[in-house]
């Protein structure tokens, strides 16, 4: 109560679709759970964890999925669903000034 939890990142093996989704259901009204690792800015994988209702909230990196387009595709549907998308860079990567 003292120290509310908000946001929980990567809790499980990026595989793991049925422990995403136990967690979701015991937590996501309240806890914005970040797909990370499972979802790995693809279009394809997002669709999977909404069907499963697995995570609320994707960690967009643009340049982990290949394109601009396709992270923005991936963005416009987590928006859709009406998870919270927070747009990050793989540290260490780039140089580019777009993508940090």
């Amino acid at each position: 109560k003292d120290f509310p939890i908000i946001t929980i990142e990567v809790p499980f093996d990026q595989d793991d679709w049925a422990s995403y989704a136990t967690m979701f259901k015991e937590m996501g009204g309240s806890v914005q759970i970040v797909g990370d690792d499972l979802l790995v800015t693809n279009s394809k994988r997002i669709a999977k964890a909404l069907e499963v209702g697995s995570c609320n909230a994707l960690l967009l990196k643009v340049n982990q999925i290949g394109s601009i387009t396709e992270a923005i595709d991936a963005a416009m549907m987590s928006m859709r669903a009406g998870w919270g998308v927070m747009v990050s860079h793989r540290s260490g990567e780039t140089e580019d000034s777009f993508i940090a």
